[in-house]
């Protein structure tokens, strides 16, 4: 009996060391992982709708600039340098970042580098959006996913951050008339 008794102990020794041994390569494991998501290079396309001191708000996207962010702009076939004054409210953008992303809301990440548009289409939807923001007078534009595009208009979903409403907003590419909400209300831009 003091046999079993003492192989049964054995076992449970045995049992117990190797679930130590287990936890640390787990751990290991979640750390790796954890270290590929960071140096994951990603991509968010979108329109600049807040600048505030070193911050840009994209999409739903608060980017932070270190001072040798790497700016361009881009006319299509054409990439050229630019610096960070360059930037402004409503111009579309391309901002490379690694990840993850810090969980805020709006979430935020620090860019890597920044590529403004300046080929016809996103010109375009940059004017019909800046034209928007400076006839709503909007200082707190947050945009919910993607804009959509389709025929001559643009479309998305906002939150103003200074209300908290959220609305969805077409905008009229050539004549930079919109539609807010279920379009009850009507407004164009006298410029």
């Amino acid at each position: 009996m003091k046999k079993w008794g003492l192989l049964i102990a054995g076992m449970l020794f045995l049992s117990a060391c190797s679930d130590e041994e287990a936890k640390p390569a787990e751990t290991e494991k979640k750390e790796e992982v954890a270290v590929e998501q960071e140096q994951k290079e990603m991509t968010e396309s979108g329109f600049i709708t807040q600048i505030r001191n070193d911050k840009v708000l994209v999409n739903n996207i608060y980017f932070s600039f270190a001072e040798d962010v790497e700016v361009d702009t881009s006319g299509g076939s054409e990439t050229s340098e630019a610096v960070l004054s360059d930037i402004r409210t409503g111009m579309k953008v391309d901002i490379s970042y690694n990840g993850p992303l810090e969980q805020a809301f709006p979430l935020e990440a620090e860019a890597d580098s920044i590529t403004i548009l300046k080929d016809e289409e996103s010109v375009e939807q940059s004017e019909a959006l800046q034209a928007y923001i400076n006839k709503e007078q909007l200082a707190s534009l947050l945009i919910l996913g993607q804009p959509i595009v389709r025929d001559n208009e643009i479309g998305f979903l906002f939150n103003n951050m200074d209300t908290g409403e959220m609305e969805e907003v077409r905008i009229d590419l050539d004549t930079h008339e919109y539609t807010v909400g279920d379009g009850e209300e009507e407004a164009e831009d006298t410029n």
